[in-house]
C-alpha cells in the first residue's frame, strides 16, 4: 500500500466546525462526544451539533484524544478537548479519517473561546 502522505499530501490542516447546539452540562466522568453534522456550511467549515452520549446513528464524527484516540481514558475522564491545537493520533493508521479540528462556539451566542479537537469520521453503521 501507499503512503498517506505521497497519496494525499501532508497532515490535514485544521478544521473549523461552527457548532449551532451543545449539551447543556460539561458531562460526568466517562461521557463520550461526538458532532452530528447539519450538511450546511460557510465556507470557513462545516456545521454541527455536539451531542453527548449519543447513540452511534446520530455522529458524524467521533471526538477523540490526541495522544491516544481514545474517547474515554482508563481513569474514566474525557480528555478531547483542548486549548490549542493537537496532532492527531489517528484511530485507523494510514487513513485520513482522524484530523484536529476547532470548534466554534460564536453562533451559540457564547462567550466560550474556540476549543480544540481531534475528530474522526464515522465508517460504517
Amino acid at each position: 500500500m501507499s503512503d498517506i502522505n505521497t497519496l494525499c499530501g501532508g497532515p490535514s490542516s485544521t478544521q473549523m466546525v461552527h457548532l449551532v447546539s451543545e449539551p447543556s452540562t460539561g458531562g460526568d466522568p466517562g461521557v463520550s462526544y461526538c458532532i452530528a453534522w447539519t450538511g450546511s456550511s460557510d465556507g470557513t467549515g462545516r456545521n454541527g451539533a455536539l451531542l453527548m452520549n449519543a447513540p452511534g446513528y446520530q455522529c458524524g464524527a467521533d471526538l477523540l484524544g490526541a495522544v491516544d484516540a481514545q474517547a474515554v481514558h482508563p481513569d474514566g475522564n474525557s480528555g478531547v478537548f483542548y486549548d490549542a491545537p493537537q496532532e492527531c493520533a489517528p484511530l485507523y493508521p494510514g487513513s485520513r479519517l482522524t484530523y484536529p479540528a476547532k470548534l466554534d462556539y460564536s453562533s451559540l451566542g457564547d462567550e466560550q473561546p474556540p476549543t480544540y479537537v481531534c475528530l474522526t469520521e464515522h465508517v460504517g453503521a
